[in-house]
């Protein structure tokens, strides 16, 4: 049930994926593609980038996860038109991102192969949300000039309690012209009882994303009363001054890292659903986002002392690969584990 709640969100309530099942849906994907693109009336070069996108994206979901789900949007950002195409499955996951970015086959069954990397240097922006266990869902987004991205570089990892299907932790991020609004929730335990109260905090948050950050923590707390409650962080960003407002609920962390600073946000020691937060008031923080700097969000299945301050090498690496660092090696084997890593890009449009 839950992966199923997954493909709902990651394609939206007002997308109609097709299902990728064999080599005719895989070249129906393509020609969706370039039927977007005609209407857009976009150059040949940027559909056909994209429909090659789409191929590999499609062609990797029957290789891994025998099957998948697929659509194509037509977008606009800061004047430039474009197409985004979403490719999402409830298979096993990529278990080695860094493998698969350097066009490198893994020899782990079920994770992916050479595909992603051609579509991260082929698309724009790449978005991924990678489940364990769980799915994966990559979004991939192709403009007509060469601006380069006009969004934060974002992905989620996450894993299981060993021997589970079902995650306990979740997070989400909603991009628009204005920022970025990420969460990360965590449910008391793990399994499927803890991922009810963290999909629940995760379905608040979206239907009250326009308010202010301490009335969508109102919101979340008042939506999870009837589960067993959840650790919560929720982060936004203002594209226009570059602020970034975080708020942390219970056993959840957030760190903020740049060329030679790490800034470490504090946490509000209280779990959401348990009216705790009527009686204890909840810490905002406030700070500035430098160009390049990484967000890292992260719950606590990874050690309370896990830090990448100093760690240039794997600051610079691609979002995911990042989020894979941390859980293979501060990751605890006792719990469930997710990362959510946004990368801000050194300026932003207007």
């Amino acid at each position: 049930m839950e992966k199923r709640i997954l493909i709902a969100r990651w394609f939206g309530p007002d997308t109609a994926p097709i299902l990728i099942y064999d080599e005719a849906s895989v070249s129906y994907a393509r020609q969706l593609v370039r039927d977007a693109g005609r209407r857009l009336n976009l150059t040949t070069e940027v559909v056909e980038s994209t429909a090659v996108i789409a191929s590999e994206l499609t062609h990797n979901q029957l290789s891994h996860a025998k099957q998948g789900y697929f659509a194509v949007n037509p977008i606009e950002k800061e004047a430039a038109k474009g197409l985004e195409v979403i490719a999402g499955d409830i298979g096993p996951g990529i278990q080695e991102p860094d493998v698969a970015l350097r066009d490198r086959i893994s020899a782990v069954r079920g994770s992916l192969g050479a595909g992603l990397a051609s579509v991260s240097r082929m698309a724009d922006e790449v978005e991924i949300d990678n489940r364990l266990a769980e799915g994966v869902c990559v979004v991939a987004r192709k403009f007509e000039n060469e601006a380069g991205p006009r969004g934060c570089e974002i992905a989620i990892m996450g894993r299981p309690f060993p021997g589970e299907a079902i995650s306990g932790d979740d997070a989400v991020f909603f991009q628009s012209e204005t920022g970025l609004l990420a969460a990360v929730a965590d449910g008391l335990g793990h399994g499927p009882e803890a991922r009810k109260a963290s999909n629940q905090a995760i379905d608040a948050l979206n239907a009250n994303q326009e308010k202010s950050l301490d009335q969508i923590i109102i919101a979340i707390d008042a939506e999870l009363a009837k589960t067993r409650g959840c650790a919560m962080s929720v982060m936004r960003f203002n594209k226009n001054d570059r602020t970034i407002e975080c708020a942390l609920a219970g056993d959840v962390h957030a760190h903020l890292y740049s060329l030679r600073e790490a800034q470490f946000f504090a946490s509000t020691p209280l779990v959401l659903g348990t009216g705790q937060l009527g009686r204890q008031k909840l810490h905002i923080e406030r700070t500035t986002a430098g160009p390049h700097s990484v967000l890292v969000m992260f719950t606590d299945g990874l050690k309370s002392r896990t830090t990448l301050k100093g760690q240039l090498d794997v600051l610079r690496q691609p979002a995911i690969v990042i989020a894979q660092h941390l859980l293979e090696n501060d990751s605890r084997p006792d719990d469930d584990a997710l990362v959510l890593v946004a990368r801000f890009q050194r300026s932003f449009s207007n």
